[in-house]
């Protein structure tokens, strides 16, 4: 009888075995995340916060004003941080007392801050040099001879280009480095006329977008390149169609051999977007632009009631076999663009106003969406720019205006164009009530090894999702931010400070600013900066 039972427990024990094996190979398997390293200092009540400079594969870069003044001027302290987080140069600038910083720019090896003096648009401007080595290299003054609001700022070669406005016109400005000379681009100053992108290439040629947003008929958009000397080397002008608008636009950077743009697109006269464009450019070729409303995706109304998204995927389908522009409209803000081996990803987010202040912040015609890859840039004379200056907080040095609870975050979209700019595959996260002051990129994502992978921070908490392009399976889950000591206690953290950003490949840096208790240490009670490294396999 023992030896029945036995056989018969073997038996089952067989089975469970082989359903689990069967079981594993049927089930994805998701993504590990791990926190490898962090970086933590202590911050008084008086101390500025930081910016975030990423580095890519030469680190993290931390940048803010100090309390403390040198020779008459004030002091600025740049830490530079290996990927492994580990502290490699502290760098002090002496910054003239009137000079704010309004922009950087890094290239292998060196960091580029741009700084500007006083509070008026015709002044100085000052490009500090750091070596990355840890000390600094140089530094240049210029002054554009031009009532210039500055909007975007880029190397290009040895050459600095700086994109703006000047009497509500846009203009591009090239700082020749080698000469100390300034030039003004020729064929900016246009009326009703909008630069949404100006972007170096990884040739270390530039592109130029301008969007007609004049009430005539016939407005075009228009595409350019230009080699580091400010020589055009092609021009693509393509219609757009009469009911539309373009609202954003973000050009590839020739990671890939194609060049595209893509953004948002409403109606006329709308603030809210419709749907996401595609143009693929070729001056040799008559271009036409790609419309796809956020009813054709797949993922994109996750966020919302099952049923009403069913019924608006339904309206967008009846729509596009009536040749009609659906009505279902967004506020959304596109923030990278990345190129891949089968085309192009989009990362973008819908958000609400939730407040009186404007959602848009003032540009000459509507709102001006470019946004990098690095962060956005402060405000200056009541110009708020999404990209002007590559920073990792949403506001300038004693910005007093800021408000609460200005908008709130609903999701964060990534898109997969092919190079035909048909839509691949579309993914999103539902965000819980992500509310800030300004517009500011909230989650980030990476694609590693056949799985996209969407992160965001929500006070001390990563919130994540992985999807498997294989199948479409996704699994979402909740991490707590590692601290340094096992026994140290979160009680509290700053929810309008700090965030997440894809680093290097599959790894993120997440920051921000923690009160930690540890009864364990003499100084029980510590407020701290802190970066966490995240990593997923």
């Amino acid at each position: 009888m023992r030896t029945f039972q036995w056989t018969k427990l073997l038996h089952f024990t067989n089975i469970l075995v082989i359903t689990s094996i069967l079981l594993g190979f049927a089930l994805p398997t998701h993504a590990q995340l791990t926190q490898p390293h962090r970086y933590e200092k202590l911050q008084k009540g008086s101390d500025e916060y930081f910016v975030l400079i990423s580095l890519k594969e030469e680190g993290l870069a931390l940048f803010r004003e100090l309390n403390k003044y040198k020779s008459g001027n004030k002091t600025w302290e740049l830490i530079l941080l290996d990927t492994a987080l580990q502290e490699k140069n502290t760098v002090e600038l002496e910054i003239k007392d009137r000079h704010r910083m309004v922009a950087y720019e890094h290239t292998p090896g060196h960091l580029y801050f741009l700084f500007r003096t006083g509070e008026t648009t015709k002044n100085d401007f000052e490009i500090i040099d750091v070596d990355l080595k840890g000390f600094e290299a140089e530094r240049h003054q210029f002054k554009p001879d031009l009532d210039f609001k500055l909007t975007h700022f880029n190397k290009a070669g040895t050459n600095f280009t700086l994109g703006g406005y000047v009497n509500n016109e846009p203009a591009v400005v090239l700082y020749a480095l080698p000469e100390n000379h300034i030039r003004v681009i020729p064929g900016f100053f246009q009326k009703d006329t909008e630069l949404v992108d100006l972007r170096t290439n990884q040739n270390q040629t530039f592109n130029a977008v301008l969007i007609d947003r004049g009430t005539k008929e016939n407005r075009k958009l228009v595409f350019r390149t230009y080699d580091e000397t400010g020589k055009q080397l092609l021009e693509d002008i393509v219609p757009i169609d009469e009911q539309k608008t373009l609202q954003t636009g973000i050009t590839s950077s020739l990671v890939r051999e194609d060049l595209a743009i893509m953004g948002t697109w409403g109606e006329r006269n709308s603030k809210q977007s419709i749907g996401f464009y595609f143009m693929t450019v070729n001056p040799f070729k008559e271009q036409e632009i790609k419309y796809i409303d956020y009813g054709q995706l797949e993922h994109y109304l996750d966020f919302m009631n099952p049923k009403r998204a069913a019924r608006i995927k339904a309206n967008s389908r009846d729509d596009l076999a009536a040749g009609r522009i659906p009505n279902f409209t967004s506020y959304v803000m596109p923030y990278n663009l990345i190129e891949y081996e089968d085309g192009f990803l989009i990362l973008a987010e819908i958000y609400t106003p939730v407040s009186n202040a404007s959602p848009y912040y003032s540009s000459p015609y509507y709102y001006n969406p470019y946004y990098s890859p690095y962060g956005w840039a402060p405000y200056s004379q009541g110009y708020y720019y999404p990209g002007m200056s590559r920073m990792y907080r949403p506001y300038s040095y004693g910005d007093n205006l800021r408000s609460t609870d200005q908008v709130k975050i609903s999701e964060t979209v990534v898109v997969a164009f092919g190079a035909d700019g048909k839509v691949n595959w579309d993914y999103s996260l539902k965000l819980d009530e992500v509310k800030l002051p300004g517009i500011e990129q909230v989650a980030d994502f990476c694609l590693h090894e056949g799985q996209v992978h969407l992160l965001y921070k929500k006070e001390s908490e990563l919130k994540t999702k992985t999807i498997v392009l294989t199948d479409n399976a996704a699994k979402e889950g909740t991490e707590k931010i590692r601290t340094s000591d096992v026994s140290d206690i979160i009680r509290s953290e700053k929810e309008s400070e700090g965030g997440i950003r894809q680093w290097v490949g599959n790894s993120f840096f997440v920051w921000g600013y923690q009160t930690i208790r540890n009864s364990t240490k003499a100084e029980k009670v510590r407020d701290v900066f802190y970066v966490n490294k995240i990593v997923v396999k």
